[in-house]
């Protein structure tokens, strides 16, 4: 994926990210030399240096061009919001069509639909630009330039991703299957695992191969699941993956530093075997000292050490990535 280089609309960014994962993106912006200015619920305002690399644990990127406080909650107050950036710098390129998507936090009286679409009139007017907007499920032409909007405690802010996709959209995930994992939380598990160069990864639950395929180069990565491994070798085909149980490996005992994986946790995926009974097989295929990081419901087992808990908000649940030590 090619570096990210701002458009001269000033020196800021903002980066939104899954509810939960706020600070493991905000440790791998910091690591990239950006100054991380806010941090509230799934975003992150930064001012980053020229060339970015993608973060691999945000879901996206965007060149901040306005930040104003809330106008309110009352429908009425988006005329302030217009009136605002009617009247900012905005310092971008025209595009002959735009898109606009929001998202508000707090009770309010009107929708996200309707603040992209009062922005989206403004820009289309300022820009010399159709506004393609997105309400009864619209969906933009190809070649629109993408904006975002944001309403929390913090305030408004107004930004452009432009032409390029989301950042969470990775070129390599073109099959996918049921209850697949979300790349930039594959991501921040590979993060949170401490997975380190030489490193051996197994994920037992491999599915798509969204974990292997964010696992760091440098390590050797292994993939199986019950259900077949069709898609884990489209989207990953350098990572050796074969249909296994999960409760019974073919790893010699105490040879894998890493179990990192997303089981099924019997909503789109039916589980064929109880938790426990697969913790107990990653336990015998792990070195001591060896990593089992886990995304799902479930309590750490017993018997392990505990290293770390974040709970996040996925689609609607709320899952916690698990990292405990053998």
């Amino acid at each position: 994926m090619p570096a990210h280089r701002r458009p001269a609309v000033g020196t800021s960014l903002f980066a939104r990210t899954v509810h939960g994962l706020e600070q493991v993106a905000e440790a791998e912006l910091r690591e990239q030399g950006c100054t991380v200015h806010a941090v509230t619920p799934r975003q992150l305002v930064l001012t980053a240096p020229a060339v970015l690399r993608p973060p691999r644990t945000v879901d996206d990127l965007f060149d901040l061009v306005l930040a104003v406080p809330d106008p309110g909650a009352t429908k009425a107050d988006l005329d302030a919001l217009a009136r605002a950036l009617a009247s900012a710098p905005l310092g971008v390129p025209p595009a002959p069509v735009l898109s606009v998507s929001a998202s508000t936090a707090g009770r309010r009286t009107y929708s996200h639909l309707d603040v992209a679409d009062a922005v989206g009139a403004v820009l289309a007017s300022r820009l010399g630009a159709v506004y393609a907007s997105r309400r009864d499920g619209a969906k933009p032409p190809p070649g629109a330039a993408d904006w975002r909007v944001t309403i929390d405690a913090s305030g408004v802010h107004i930004g452009l991703r432009g032409v390029r996709p989301p950042l969470h959209r990775r070129p390599w995930k073109v099959a996918s299957v049921p209850g697949t994992l979300h790349p930039p939380v594959a991501a921040a598990m590979v993060r949170l695992a401490g997975i380190r160069a030489g490193d051996v990864v197994v994920d037992p639950c491999c599915g798509a191969g969204t974990l292997l395929a964010e696992a760091p180069p440098g390590t050797f990565r292994a993939g199986s699941d019950r259900a077949g491994v069709a898609a884990a070798r489209t989207n990953a085909p350098d990572v050796p993956s074969f249909t296994a149980d999960a409760r019974a490996l073919p790893y010699p005992t105490g040879s894998v530093d890493h179990v990192l994986t997303n089981p099924p946790w019997d909503r789109q995926v039916t589980s064929h075997g109880t938790f426990a009974e697969f913790v107990g097989e990653w336990r015998r295929v792990l070195r001591p000292g060896g990593r089992l990081t886990y995304l799902g419901p479930w309590d750490p087992p017993p018997g392990w050490r505990l290293v770390s808990r974040h709970p996040i908000s996925l689609f609607g649940t709320r899952p916690v990535i698990t990292v405990c030590a053998r």
